[in-house]
């Protein structure tokens, strides 16, 4: 872990093959007894040091099985292409929990992370509803982009987010494939800093 001062904030999306509200945020098991899906992260502001970070995205595609507190996660993630490589390596040090922080704090002993990449990310955004794509591998969709035709929404107990279905979940790399279409989603913020 480095002594750079860093923080990020942005809003946060992921989506799960579990059934909504996803019983993870509740400390308990994954509905199927696995989890896998992915997560994904917009930086609407971030200085990591004096590196800026503003409006960069990333990705992480995961799969554990059991027990997400007690088990490993096998974690793969996709940086934005457009970052340069001091922001890639920014990125990676406060997303893979590498760099301690709040992601650190929580996730570092869960997290085996496997890989690290650039990706050309596709963002869009809407109020809540958010989708960010990496073409013919992934897609992730919370809540449809037209106003009229959003799904049922519920506030969930102490996390100022909005659980929804999965308008998209999938990912095919050629090894690893799945889809979780109409599966649980979920849209929030985050604010992550380095002490």
């Amino acid at each position: 872990m480095s002594e750079i001062s860093w923080k990020v904030t942005g809003f946060y999306i992921e989506a799960c093959n579990c059934d909504s509200v996803c019983p993870c945020w509740t400390g308990q098991a994954p509905t199927y007894g696995f989890c896998e899906g992915n997560c994904a992260w917009h930086v609407k502001q971030g200085l990591y040091g004096d590196i800026q970070l503003d409006g960069l995205n990333v990705i992480m595609v995961v799969h554990c099985d059991g027990h997400m507190r007690e088990n490993k996660w096998a974690c793969r993630f996709y940086i934005d292409d457009r970052a340069t490589s001091d922001q890639f390596d920014a990125m990676r040090q406060i997303f893979t929990a590498a760099d301690g922080g709040h992601l650190g704090k929580i996730f570092h002993a869960l997290w085996d992370v496997q890989s690290v990449e650039r990706a050309t990310i596709v963002m869009k955004s809407e109020g809540w509803r958010h989708r960010m794509s990496i073409s013919g591998k992934l897609g992730l969709a919370v809540g449809k982009l037209k106003l009229d035709e959003g799904p049922k929404l519920c506030r969930i107990p102490n996390i100022h987010g909005i659980a929804a279905l999965a308008e998209e979940d999938w990912f095919d790399d050629g090894k690893t494939k799945f889809d979780h279409y109409n599966k649980n989603a979920l849209s929030t913020t985050f604010e992550y800093h380095s002490d």
